[in-house]
């Protein structure tokens, strides 16, 4: 609702900062210099004197804002180890999670349909493709992790019972989509 509702030159800067600071914070672990960047509400780069596909592609999968939110979480709790976490706080936690990851998932699917020079630096099927299996493991770990039913363990074995059978699966669904066009 955000998205489509309330999207403005604002939330564009915001977006295209998130971006370009994901960039230079990965520059940096990447062992390269931030030499500079510009953002603005129409788009944004990093100089710098290192670049790799990590660096390039980083911001389609590290929901920056929601790193911040937990950063800042983590820290409030090393600070004030004793202050009583209610179920305000937790709620509070959870909503800002999720409204600055659903932030960062609509502008990241929105910015992936325009020419993106991330995308073509290693080609768009490599980039896209890294991207749906970061987001995809990242989303899975956090879900892991915050839900109270599921282990590591089973998440493990749904997942190897998955690729135990995704050829027999596929070869039923391309049959059944063969059925449909004939």
């Amino acid at each position: 609702i955000l998205f489509f509702g309330l999207r403005s030159r604002l939330m564009l800067w915001f977006y295209v900062a998130g971006h370009e600071l994901t960039h230079a914070v990965f520059i940096l672990f990447c062992g390269g210099n931030v030499k500079g960047f510009h953002i603005s509400s129409s788009g944004g780069h990093v100089l710098t004197n290192k670049n790799n596909f990590i660096i390039a592609l980083s911001p389609y999968f590290v929901p920056f804002y929601t790193m911040l939110i937990i950063g800042l979480w983590w820290i409030v709790q090393l600070v004030f180890p004793d202050y009583p976490i209610t179920v305000i706080h937790e709620r509070f936690l959870f909503t800002t999670i999720g409204l600055t990851w659903a932030f960062h998932l609509t502008f990241t699917l929105w910015m992936t349909n325009r020419e993106q020079p991330d995308l073509q630096q290693n080609g768009i099927l490599f980039s896209v493709a890294l991207i749906a299996l970061i987001n995809t493991l990242l989303i899975s770990t956090f879900l892991v992790m915050a839900s109270p039913n599921v282990t590591w363990e089973s998440f493990a074995l749904i997942w190897a019972n998955n690729l135990a059978t995704f050829q027999e699966r596929l070869v039923d669904s391309a049959r059944e989509m063969i059925r449909m066009v004939m």
